[in-house]
């Protein structure tokens, strides 16, 4: 097999690629390499999607592994498809798998990371009631972001999450200026303490806070019409496009299903430039009063 464009040193390097090697060497691999013969040299194939798992093979002086052929030339499928696990999954997959009766030492190896990780990741949803656990599943949330929801009782940790959710912030710092201003009633006395005459300090705190977001937003606010004028100027070219019948129908034979989603984008942008209805208002314009002849 041969590689379609050669590997960077970096990636080579980098903890990603570490992780792999040491996963290939104990428990072998486990998602198959994407594959396209070459063309230009029979019974040779391309590597189109898993390099770093065939150099990982190479290194450990492997000579076989499982493959999938592909039948396109293009690696943008198998990329869409993948899904890392966040930090709520990839905590629930060891705490699980130390159930089970593996051993914190395997799976330290397994993954590439330190025995003092995986025991901090094994219990960093305890103490997380099972709503909040929901809502932050496919969330990136870092293990300091939990250690506050912890101090919290289960319905502010609800509260906290469907906030962090509704903010697109799952900062520690975040969750921790959610903590400084939760009522005592709502927190965990085993697990915070709050300290009497800190209150400035809390306070500052939330402004510190209340500062980084309205420097969030304005930053999305600057973007967003760059990006809303791109995506028209795309739309309409989609538009174009799709108005060519040669076009659309060679679309619709060769690939029917980007046909339908391109068509989809034309109708919606030729809505978007029909004129707009008259709103009939719910009641009459007065009629001038007529004057009263002297």
């Amino acid at each position: 097999m041969n590689f379609i464009t050669p590997i960077p040193a970096s990636a080579l390097a980098s903890k990603k690629f570490l992780q792999i090697l040491a996963s290939v060497a104990t428990v072998g691999l486990v998602e198959p390499v994407a594959v396209i013969e070459d063309s230009n040299h029979a019974g040779s194939f391309r590597v189109l999607d898993g390099r770093l798992r065939v150099e990982a093979l190479r290194r450990l002086n492997r000579d076989d592994a499982p493959c999938m052929t592909a039948t396109d030339d293009e690696s943008y499928t198998y990329n869409r498809h993948i899904s890392r696990l966040t930090p709520v999954q990839d905590a629930r997959m060891i705490a699980r798998a130390i159930e089970h009766g593996v051993s914190r030492e395997r799976i330290a190896t397994v993954l590439g990371i330190s025995k003092n990780t995986v025991r901090q990741k094994a219990v960093m949803l305890d103490g997380i009631c099972r709503e909040a656990q929901a809502l932050l599943a496919d969330k990136n949330c870092p293990g300091k972001t939990f250690s506050a929801l912890k101090s919290m009782r289960p319905p502010r940790q609800v509260e906290a999450a469907e906030l962090m959710c509704g903010q697109g912030n799952f900062a520690s710092t975040f969750a921790r200026a959610i903590l400084a201003a939760t009522p005592p009633e709502l927190l965990e006395p085993t697990r915070y303490k709050r300290k009497t005459g800190d209150l400035g300090e809390q306070l500052a705190h939330l402004e510190r806070e209340l500062a980084s977001l309205q420097s969030q937003v304005g930053m999305i606010e600057e973007s967003y019409g760059v990006n809303h004028l791109h995506l028209s100027v795309a739309a309409s070219y989609v538009s174009t496009l799709m108005a060519n019948e040669v076009i659309a129908q060679w679309l619709i034979e060769q690939y029917p299903e980007y046909s339908s989603q391109f068509q989809t984008i034309a109708n919606e942008a030729d809505s978007a430039h029909e004129p707009r209805r008259p709103i009939k208002l719910p009641f009459r314009r007065r009629a001038p009063a007529s004057r009263v002849p002297t």
